[in-house]
Order: C-alpha cells, then sequence, then structure tokens
C-alpha cells in the first residue's frame, strides 16, 4: 500500500517550512499510481497525517539507504501487515543477536530440541490461521520466509526443482540454533504430513521439501 503522508503542521520558521515542503514532495513524487505488472500487487493512493519527527526519521532512513520514501513506507506497512500484527498476538519479543546467540548456548540440545518441536507444532500454525485461515504448504512456506525477512532469524535461499523446494537457512548462532531448526522445521511440516529431507552444520540447515 502506498499514501500520502501528511505531518500535522504548526507555526513554524520559514526554513523549517520548507524542509517538511521538501518531504512531501519527494513523497508525492512518487506516489503516482502505475499499472500492476504481472505478479505485483496492485498499488493504490492514500493520504494519512502522522507526526512530524516519525517523518522526518523515515525520510532520513530512506536516504542512507539509497531507496525512495514511498517504497520505505511501503516496507514498513508490509512488515505489519505480513508478520508483526501476527508476532503480537503471541507475544513475540526482540532480542539483540548477542543476547539471543548466549542465550543458546547455555541450553543444552536435549532443550533446545524440546522447545524446537513445541514451538514449531505450535507458532507456525497460529501463523497461518490467523493470517490466511489456513494451514497449508504455501502458508508454512510464508511462514518461513517472514522469518528471514523480518524476524532476521537467518538468510534464507530458495530453489525449486522436480524434487520440491530446496530452502538453505544460514545463519550465525552456533550449533544449537541449527539443532532448533532442525527439529523446528520437521515439526512444523509434520502440521500436513510431510517429511523434508534434511542437512545440517553449524551455520546452516538445509532442506528439500516436496511438493504435496
Amino acid at each position: 500500500m502506498t499514501g500520502h503522508l501528511a505531518p500535522k503542521l504548526a507555526a513554524n520558521s520559514p526554513s523549517k517550512e520548507c524542509r517538511k515542503l521538501n518531504i512531501l514532495k519527494k513523497l508525492s513524487r512518487s506516489l503516482t499510481p502505475m499499472p500492476p505488472r504481472a505478479g505485483k500487487n496492485r498499488t493504490v493512493p492514500k493520504s494519512f497525517r502522522i507526526d512530524e519527527p516519525a517523518l522526518q526519521a523515515i525520510d532520513k532512513d530512506a536516504e542512507s539507504q539509497n531507496v525512495s520514501l514511498n517504497t520505505l513506507v511501503n516496507q514498513i506497512f508490509k512488515q505489519y501487515a505480513d508478520y508483526d500484527r501476527f508476532a503480537r498476538k503471541i507475544s513475540t519479543v526482540k532480542l539483540s543477536s548477542s543476547t539471543f546467540r548466549g542465550l543458546l548456548s547455555a541450553l543444552d540440545a536435549d532443550k533446545v530440541i524440546e522447545v524446537a518441536k513445541t514451538s514449531g507444532s505450535g507458532v507456525p500454525q497460529a501463523f497461518a490461521t490467523a493470517k490466511s485461515g489456513r494451514v497449508d504448504m504455501k502458508a508454512l512456506l510464508d511462514h518461513l520466509r517472514y522469518l528471514a525477512t523480518y524476524a532476521h532469524l537467518y538468510e534464507m535461499s530458495e530453489m525449486v526443482d522436480a524434487q520440491g523446494h530446496n530452502l538453505t537457512l544460514i545463519h550465525d548462532f552456533g550449533l544449537n540454533w541449527s539443532i532448533f531448526l532442525v527439529h523446528y522445521v520437521t515439526a512444523m511440516f509434520g502440521l500436513i504430513g510431510v517429511t523434508p529431507k534434511i542437512e545440517m552444520s553449524d551455520r546452516s540447515v538445509s532442506l528439500t521439501v516436496p511438493d504435496v
């Protein structure tokens, strides 16, 4: 979704007003509706009022990432629509990578496996049901993609061939995280009666998920 984002304006100095207008002009230039391309979601114009400091922060990040303000705003909206609103419902917490890595290293493998099996049979089902109302192959593959894109729990590459979906999950959280992922995805695909072929190292998990 794209939108015209207008801050609440108050009496300000001319230079401050100019900065605000420049931000709005940049956003407006990027909001001309375009015909949807094949495989792309349709975009629609929409007007909003948001706090000025929030808009300035987003504009600054857009410049540092070398993307348009419209692109960054759309990414923020998409993350909320695809992941954040469902993660909030199951009380997801955010930790720094160093804290997460330290907690993992303190656990023994048996406990990691126990938690992974419980989580893998519950969390993906809750996400899929809340988002699409069904638990199927597409919903579960999307769940793995969202954990990579939005939760940053690993980097994922994906290829489809005659054997099915070939996924590689790469991370730097150590052996216990690989063990967790193996049992998490095994329990997750068990929800639809699928058993993936899995290989792992201390930095990656590779799986082939047959089509059903």
